[in-house]
């Protein structure tokens, strides 16, 4: 049965009976492909249209399977070495990735939570691209081809675009105290990128850090992640809405303001006390009473010149939405009649740069300093070269004036100027003293703090609050200690002679003189006083 062969293994021999079995079997199996062999191309029965122009061609449907992806989120203690070679990748394989991807970002340095998503050929089982979630706003892309690795960074479109037609779901906020444009959105799910566009875009006409509390912000945004904005809204104030959009791969940004109507209102009184109670008695509205005081602190001092039986009349602006009152405007006119002395005002704006309060000439009511350092009650002393001090009860000269007032009192400067001291001076406590212009000095005692910023070398303008009302030094009371100085001696702050700016000119000093008929018109007019309103 079995027979060597001429390299020494055993062969199973083979005899006659098993070659006619194999040869019958053979036949059985071949007879299909030579009956196959019988039939040619000729034989097989092919429909041609009639229509002769028409050409038809047999193509092979060719059936390609769809790529293999398998997506990892990445795993605190993963690394991208480790993720690579369960899936197959080769040590060189590996290294050569994150060899061509250093030039672009880092592979090596994979980090939890973010997504990564490999690519396999669907015949082959090979790595053909690699995609790693980089940020919300970005995606690395390597390709493997038998050419190289090409390797980019793909930006995501976080901002809509203006072909976008799905659905937006609006929220509405109320800003709270602690807020931030940041913390809102994101707690909404839109992007830091999202919100940094926004910011930066918003920026040039209204600064997002600034929302404050209490006003109303809308924020659409997209039903699906990414979380995307389509509009944003925020009510800047009562007339004036920011309103934000998508735009070009950017935001545009605007300002919509609405149309406020405007009524105009005229008080007039006497005074029989003081003018703050009776502004009050004639239905005048605090704010009113103060603009009034502050027009005319350049030729009334409020502390010292107020007499019973002074009069004025104003004429102001009232703000109104609808039939909705939403505050006051400007005083437009006035005339105080102080100690017999008539002193009118009336607002001027060309819309070029000049604007402020004339007098019916058109000259600047504004002077180069105020009558008074601050805006508040009495003066307790006056100026005299032989006051007895009121601590040591000698006769001492007072080159100044004393303004009682609480502590904390606000103090401003009486002109422009520059800080040339800051600091304890003695009797006269914290001090600031300012050098202005054509050889004039002011002195400020007693403070019992100076104002934020204060310093020596610092440029304040006129009105600015430079310290506050103390008693500091020698002093009985809270009160202010303010001097004047021109050149090497003191003079009579009181009696300083009004400096003004230069008069009206040419066309603008024609544009006023119009302007002001108008309004001392309206100033005299009964029918705009207050409870007769007859509109603009």
């Amino acid at each position: 049965m079995f027979e060597m062969d001429n390299k020494g293994y055993k062969r199973k021999k083979v005899g006659r009976y098993h070659t006619i079995v194999l040869f019958l079997a053979l036949c059985v199996v071949c007879m299909p492909l030579f009956m196959c062999r019988e039939t040619s191309d000729e034989d097989i029965p092919i429909h041609v249209p009639e229509d002769k122009s028409q050409s038809y061609s047999i193509e092979s449907t060719i059936v390609t399977e769809e790529p293999i992806k398998r997506t990892f989120t990445i795993d605190k203690g993963d690394s991208i070495y480790g993720i690579l070679a369960e899936n197959g990748m080769s040590e060189e394989g590996i290294y050569e990735i994150i060899k061509a991807t250093k030039g672009v970002f880092d592979i090596s340095k994979i980090l939890p939570g973010h997504e990564i998503d490999l690519i396999f050929a669907p015949e082959s089982g090979q790595l053909t691209s690699l995609e790693y979630e980089i940020s919300d706003v970005s995606r690395l892309i390597v390709a493997i081809t038998e050419d190289g690795i090409d390797v980019k960074e793909k930006q995501s479109d976080l901002i809509l675009p203006p072909s976008y037609s799905g659905g937006l779901k609006k929220v509405d906020v109320i800003v709270k105290k602690g807020d931030s444009i940041y913390d809102i959105l994101h707690n909404l799910d839109i992007s830091p990128h999202q919100i940094d566009i926004i910011s930066k875009c918003a920026k040039k006409i209204f600064n997002l850090s600034g929302i404050r509390p209490d006003h109303a912000l809308s924020v659409w945004i997209t039903d699906t992640p990414p979380k995307r904005v389509g509009r944003l809204t925020y009510q800047i104030d009562d007339l004036t809405t920011l309103i934000i959009v998508p735009e070009d791969g950017t935001f545009k940004v605007e300002k919509h303001t609405i149309d406020m109507d405007v009524k105009y209102e005229r008080a007039q009184g006497r005074i029989e006390s003081s003018l703050y109670e009776s502004g009050i008695q004639a239905g005048l509205a605090p704010e009113v009473v103060m603009e009034l005081t502050d027009i005319f602190a350049w030729d009334i001092n409020f502390f010292t010149d107020i007499r019973v039986g002074d009069e004025y009349t104003v004429l102001y602006e009232k703000y109104y939405i609808g039939d909705k009152f939403k505050g006051y405007g400007r005083v437009i006119a006035a005339r105080f009649i102080n100690q017999g002395r008539q002193h009118t005002a009336i607002y001027y704006n060309n819309g070029k740069g000049t604007k402020g309060y004339y007098n019916e000439d058109g000259k600047p009511i504004r002077k180069l300093f105020l009558k008074a350092p601050l805006n508040y009650r009495r003066i307790s002393s006056g100026f005299s070269y032989h006051r007895m001090h009121p601590v040591y009860h000698v006769v001492r000269p007072h080159l100044g004036v004393d303004y009682a007032a609480p502590t904390g009192t606000p103090v401003v400067a009486l002109g422009d100027g520059k800080v040339i001291y800051k600091g304890w001076c003695n009797g006269f406590g914290n001090q600031i003293r300012i050098k202005h212009r054509g050889g004039y000095y002011t002195y400020y005692g007693h403070f019992s703090r100076f104002a934020r910023g204060m310093h020596v070398g610092k440029h304040v303008s006129q009105g600015q609050v430079i310290g506050y009302v103390g008693a500091t030094g020698v002093a009985t009371g809270s009160h202010l200690d303010f001097r004047v100085r021109y050149k090497n001696k003191f003079i009579n702050p009181l009696r300083l002679k009004p400096v003004t700016g230069p008069p009206l000119k040419g066309e603008a000093l024609a544009e006023f003189k119009n302007i002001s008929k108008q309004r001392l018109a309206m100033l005299d007019d009964s029918r705009f006083t207050i409870g007769m309103n007859v509109g603009n």
